[in-house]
């Protein structure tokens, strides 16, 4: 009895009672009662027959089992009306309780594919998928702060998609179906001004497409550079120094270079091992040029350090200064970058914001359609990515 008791704790199904027991197999049913007839509302406690169900339930240890529910229809003494009981967990006409659909729905929330939760509960793909296509969200409410960036999803044919997130509050806020300038500005559009007023700070990457859409579309808002892509320019035009400087390198000190170059990309002061300086130092030696672009890469992350835009200005120009002088064209490069966007990366330092977050959620994403192996249709992506940060 006790045994039994457990079980349909287990199941989660401790309003029915156990009658039969095999090794792969339940038959559970539910207490007599009164119920009132649909026909006349008259009470009856009288039981006409019985019918056997097979039903759908949570799935057990791994293990899959047969469910079966002994159904009563009672019977109405007064007007002879036969009706089926009362069932609080199995809706009419289903063969699936509503434990398992819930259990089913949750399962998106994980980065598994459909065909693994599918396999988990004992139920078809296009079941599963049926099911969690009831989820849907709505247009959101824009917030003070608002994160955008795209991402490579391939949903109905077009290759990329863009988050929009709340960075403050670590919140994903709605999936555009594409990056396209018209659709962006449409979208956005469709807010009422008094939301779009709202707004005062758009976190981005160094996207021209992107800054022109915020621009036309918040008039209050002030665009913010991520740092980590401003960052990311200096380790670029490093790389491509390397690429050039190391043709003139024979095979053996080419193939060196390339497997060295990490060491060229991190930042001095995060160099602990003597063995890495060293071997740091040895390559710089090799090339003047390399060594002048390695140490403007170097400034320039001294540069994005500073805290203020008072301590940013007087760096970037002594930086600035060594650009000038080394006249590295990587660099001169990414000086007329920085410049374009000068406002944007002093909002970054003011304010501390960053793309950290969405860059997170695009992470989680790529792992998504992974283990997915894609997925084609955009509103099941995107319902899927905003369930699973819910």
């Amino acid at each position: 009895m006790l045994n039994i008791q457990f079980t349909t704790l287990f199941l989660d199904l401790e309003d029915l009672s156990i009658i039969n027991v095999t090794e792969n197999s339940l038959t559970v049913q539910l207490p007599r009662k009164l119920h009132i007839c649909p026909s006349c509302g008259q009470q009856t406690q009288k039981v006409h027959d019985y019918r056997l169900q097979k039903i759908k339930h949570l799935p057990l240890l791994h293990k899959t089992y047969d469910l079966f529910l002994r159904k009563r229809r009672y019977v109405c003494p007064h007007c002879s009306k036969r009706f089926f009981e009362d069932n609080p967990f199995l809706l009419k006409y289903q063969r699936m309780t509503t434990l398992l659909k819930q259990f089913i729905i949750s399962q998106f929330a994980q980065v598994k594919s459909a065909s693994a939760i599918a396999k988990d509960t004992n139920v078809s793909v296009t079941t599963a998928l049926r099911l969690f296509d009831h989820v849907d969200y709505p247009k959101p409410q824009l917030p003070e702060v608002l994160s955008i960036d795209e991402f490579k999803g391939n949903a109905d044919g077009e290759e990329f998609q863009c988050l929009l997130v709340n960075p403050k509050d670590k919140r994903p806020l709605d999936i555009l179906e594409n990056r396209k300038t018209d659709d962006l500005c449409k979208y956005f559009a469709s807010f009422p001004i008094e939301q779009r007023a709202h707004v005062k700070y758009v976190v981005m990457d160094l996207s021209s497409l992107f800054r022109s859409v915020i621009k036309s579309s918040f008039p209050n808002a002030k665009i913010i550079a991520d740092k980590f892509h401003t960052c990311r320019l200096a380790n670029w035009a490093l790389e491509s120094v390397r690429k050039e400087v190391q043709k003139e390198f024979s095979d053996y000190r080419r193939k060196y270079f390339k497997k060295s170059r990490f060491l060229l990309l991190k930042r001095h002061k995060n160099l602990k091992r003597d063995e890495d300086k060293e071997q740091l130092a040895n390559m710089l030696a090799v090339s003047e040029k390399l060594s002048q672009a390695y140490r403007l890469k170097e400034l320039f992350y001294e540069v994005m350090d500073s805290t203020d835009s008072v301590e940013y200005v007087k760096r970037f120009k002594q930086w600035q200064e060594n650009v000038m002088r080394y006249d590295i064209k990587q660099f001169n490069k990414l000086m007329k970058t920085v410049i374009e966007w000068k406002n944007e990366i002093i909002a970054a330092i003011s304010t501390g914001y960053s793309n950290g977050y969405i860059e997170g959620c695009n992470n989680r994403t790529k792992v998504l359609k992974r283990t997915c192996y894609g997925i084609q249709k955009f509103k099941r992506m995107r319902n899927r990515i905003l369930y699973m940060a819910a």
